[in-house]
């Protein structure tokens, strides 16, 4: 018997109720576009006819949703059921299983139009779709510590198997205790799809056989997330690849930009081309200015603040020293020395070539005295 064609909808991380604190007075702006974004995905579902939706974990920031957090979601189930297409999700790190009140009266509110796996009900079968979905909820943070070992294929079920974890790739790198998996963890599976959360970011993480991919989260979540915004429309159809496709649905974004600060005049003209009220621009200002340029930056803040969402610069420039400041280090110095061989050459250099060594001079006393100067040109 030939397995039926299935189109679902991937997403994780929705994080409703995240405080963003870092954006201000923004913050609340960014918690109601989290709301928002469910209105998006729900569209998505219907547009593309999709028959099945899983969360991956992290639904809601904490343990406690705010009861706006919680309409919003209830909405989008409500939305999804009214289309017969039902909600299967998992707990993650930040609506853990443990302490949690929430997801167990949700399932039991909303009954067969969503399915909240837990550790002790960590099977879901749909004999119409003819899938068949372990998830894998998170008790704690970091339990259980590698969940992905828990999947197994079943034998006896001649439907599609999916995975559902909220976990880390390990990359040998982490020190910190989370929950996580190896992409050999995942190969061992021998499942149809596996739909991971926990990465804000698109990545495929497919082993062998078996398609994997965290979908990231659906609108922004940190202030340096270059690839979130996006859900997944998954078609399994036997005897060809399972396919894999991002949708954009998110709104905001993050642009990031290093500056020499001699370049600012020119750049800040690009910058107002643009502009864009949905993204927070990220500048890092560097290099040498002197004391008579230098400044706080606030007023290019304020320069580019009504373009875009939100505008945040880092001042890593560091200041040339004075003529004055140059001749406190003593000849009998290394920097000293150095200092005093530059300026011979450039008392003795052309017009062409005196402006890079006097920059070099700068350079050098700054790396002299223990100081990095990053350069972009």
């Amino acid at each position: 018997m030939n397995k039926a064609k299935l189109k679902l909808l991937h997403t994780a991380d929705l994080h409703l109720g995240a405080a963003f604190s870092g954006l201000g007075s923004q913050g609340a702006q960014q918690r109601q576009r989290l709301r928002e974004v469910l209105n998006d995905i729900a569209d998505a579902a219907m547009n593309e006819a999709i028959q099945l939706v899983l969360i991956a974990g992290d639904t809601f920031d904490h343990l406690r949703p705010s009861p706006e957090s919680l309409q919003a979601f209830c909405g989008f189930v409500r939305k999804m059921a009214q289309q017969n297409i039902p909600v299967v999700m998992i707990a993650g790190t930040h609506d853990h299983w443990a302490q949690n009140d929430v997801l167990p009266k949700l399932q039991k509110d909303f009954g067969e139009s969503l399915a909240v796996l837990d550790p002790g009900n960590s099977i879901w079968e749909n004999s119409s779709l003819g899938v068949r979905i372990q998830g894998i909820s998170l008790v704690r943070q970091d339990e259980p510590e590698h969940p992905i070992a828990l999947l197994q294929r079943e034998a006896g079920y001649t439907g599609w198997q999916i995975g559902m974890v909220h976990a880390a790739l390990d990359l040998g790198k982490s020190k910190s205790v989370e929950a996580r998996f190896t992409l050999k963890e995942i190969g061992k599976t021998a499942l149809d799809y596996i739909a991971l959360g926990h990465w804000h970011g698109l990545k495929d993480c497919s082993q062998d056989s078996v398609t994997a991919w965290y979908s990231g989260a659906p609108e922004m979540i940190a202030l340096d997330e270059a690839a979130s915004g996006q859900v997944l429309l998954v078609q399994l159809e036997e005897g060809k690849p399972v396919s894999v496709l991002p949708r954009q649905v998110g709104k905001r974004s993050w642009i990031h930009r290093e500056l020499e600060a001699v370049q600012v005049s020119v750049a800040l003209e690009q910058l107002k081309k643009n502009a864009d009220p949905d993204a927070v621009l990220d500048l890092t200002l560097t290099g040498l200015v002197t004391p008579e340029h230098s400044q706080s930056w606030e007023n290019l803040r304020q320069d580019l603040a009504p373009l875009f969402f939100q505008v945040r610069i880092h001042d890593q420039t560091h200041l040339e020293c004075s003529d004055e400041e140059l001749e406190k280090y003593p000849e009998t110095t290394a920097l000293g020395r150095f200092i005093r061989l530059m300026q011979a050459e450039i008392l003795n250099a052309g017009d062409a070539r005196r402006a890079e060594l006097e920059k070099a001079l700068q350079l050098g006393v700054a790396y002299l005295r223990g100081t990095e100067v990053a350069l972009w040109s």
